[in-house]
């Protein structure tokens, strides 16, 4: 899911409670039709009538559900936090296990994901056989302590100049950010993918469910994943979107690099822009190498103040840039008319994304993020990889921002150790689900994993990027895939990405009305 759509979300307001009161005596059990193998355990969970305002302004009933687990689950006894999900029941008399939707991120909340119309719709779709839980994982979102942190201050003026200033910059947010958690008694090291993986099984067992099936989205695979290896006969199906397999935390840089000529492909064959754009990735590496000797200086607007302040901006400022838009299918077809103004003299697109990316980044910083991908670490051949690519890479390495040791060092989390990133051997049926233009999980790594699940089948969706599950005929996939149909030999095809033209853009990206 991209940050602007995320952003979006936010500004709308959370979940809207039902005509109950919050406060009210919560309905506590799992769903008396869950398929089970034994009695729920009801002494930690507790459920609560809920409505889910969508973005589309409708109201969906769902139940709010919490669980208590450890904070640490090596002691039980100590510290107990609290995981919140939402539950949309199923009408069926008798469902099949339930479904777990596991978002990205790591830290995107499943219940903000699940005010999005098309999210909705898969949601709808997936209840009429099973109940569908749509989880906030640990220190996320609803779910209790927080580790998405505010901050109240503002970007320095160089902060996207280069990746060292830019990991400075973050580094100052990090900072008091882990010292607050720290005071408040939160053991940030303890908020990790193997920790959650063990509160999913909680849950299981919590809801009486013999298995539970499985709906990992980009990071949410990597949970998925940890499941099936530490509890792999408690999963009876799994529909991995966006493979993030053992020791791919790490991204490698020279993926970015390909991506951008992928994408600088598209761009000389498109009717609108192929004439006046034949070479996209040119047009990158001419800006990266000018703004590496001579950084630009832009006015941006500061939505904290309201003042527009000058932002120097180097080569990391738009590495960063290009890092997410070139992967979102909501984002890339600005690519053309950004690049292409920018070569007639014309920064008017530039400023208002670079703006975006202030604003976004100063908004405040998930610990939660750092300190799971850094527990879940990289092997030392990873590292070596990454580290020779980086050196040569247009993109640089700004896609391992996060993972920078200063930061791992900081949040103090304990790297899960190689038996976490070896590869994983399961019978578990299982549908992976790759764009065939995400360079951000591509589909080789969809493969790698799938060389070990003899029961997985790898459905790559044609034009398809990162973001694949708002799709309808991929929402059929997964449908008839839990319905237990066979899909060897599926194909599914979306319609190709249309850029825009420079027109449509600025429209598209203009600054609304002033807020009163």
């Amino acid at each position: 899911m991209n940050a602007r759509f995320l952003a979006a979300i936010a500004l709308c307001g959370s979940l809207a409670p039902a005509a109950a009161a919050r406060g009210a005596p919560p309905a506590k059990g799992a769903h008396p039709r869950a398929t089970a193998s034994a009695p729920a355990d009801t002494s930690r969970l507790s459920f609560e009538p809920y409505a889910v305002k969508g973005l589309d302004g409708v109201e969906r009933p769902a139940e709010l559900g919490r669980l208590v687990v450890p904070e640490q689950h090596a002691h039980p006894a100590g510290k107990q936090i609290a995981i919140v999900f939402l539950r949309f029941r199923s009408p069926s008399t008798s469902p099949g296990p339930p479904i777990v939707f596991l978002p990205g991120g790591p830290g995107y909340p499943g219940t903000l994901l699940a005010r999005t119309p098309p999210y909705l719709e898969l949601f709808e779709k997936l209840r009429s056989g099973s109940d569908v839980i749509v989880l906030d994982q640990r220190g996320s979102g609803l779910s209790n302590p927080t580790l998405q942190c505010a901050v109240r201050g503002s970007l320095p003026p160089d902060a996207f100049e280069t990746e060292a200033k830019t990991a400075s910059a973050l580094g100052s947010m990090l900072r008091p950010c882990v010292r607050l958690m720290r005071n408040d008694g939160i053991a940030i090291e303890a908020y990790n993918t193997g920790e959650s993986a063990e509160d999913l099984e909680d849950l299981r067992r919590a809801l009486g469910a013999e298995r539970l099936r499985l709906i990992g989205v980009s990071y949410g695979t990597e949970l998925a994943l940890e499941m099936i290896r530490r509890h792999g006969d408690r999963v009876d199906a799994a529909v991995l979107a966006g493979t993030r397999g053992p020791d791919m935390t790490w991204r490698l840089p020279s993926v970015n690099d390909i991506q951008l000529k992928r994408v600088s492909s598209l761009v000389a064959k498109d009717p609108g822009w192929g004439h006046d754009l034949p070479d996209l990735e040119g047009s990158v590496r001419r800006l990266i190498e000018r703004l590496s000797w001579r950084p630009a200086t832009l006015p941006i607007t500061d939505r904290k103040t309201g003042k527009v302040v000058p932002m120097r901006i180097g080569p990391a400022g738009i590495q960063a840039i290009l890092g997410s838009d070139l992967n979102d299918w909501t984002r890339a077809p600005f690519l053309p008319a950004l690049f292409g103004s920018l070569a007639n003299g014309d920064s008017t697109l530039l400023v208002r994304r670079v703006e975006d990316l202030v604003n976004t980044t100063a908004s405040g910083i998930s610990v939660m993020q750092v300190t799971t991908d850094c527990a879940s670490g990289a092997s030392p051949e990873r590292r070596g990889i990454v580290a020779r690519e980086s050196r040569s890479a247009l993109l640089g390495n700004v896609k391992n921002m996060l993972v920078n040791p200063a930061f791992c060092d900081l949040v103090g989390g304990a790297d899960l150790g190689p038996a976490f990133r070896e590869r994983i051997y399961s019978p578990v049926r299982t549908l992976f689900l790759t764009g065939a233009m995400d360079g951000v999980t591509p589909p080789f790594q969809a493969e790698e994993v799938r060389w070990g699940f003899p029961n997985g089948i790898h459905l790559v969706v044609e034009n398809g990027w990162h973001e694949v599950l708002p799709f309808n005929e991929v929402q059929q996939a997964v449908e008839d895939f839990f319905a237990g149909q066979d899909l060897r030999g599926r194909r599914i095809e979306l319609p190709k990405t249309r850029f825009l033209s420079l027109a449509e853009a600025k429209t598209l990206t203009a600054p609304g009305p002033p807020r009163r």
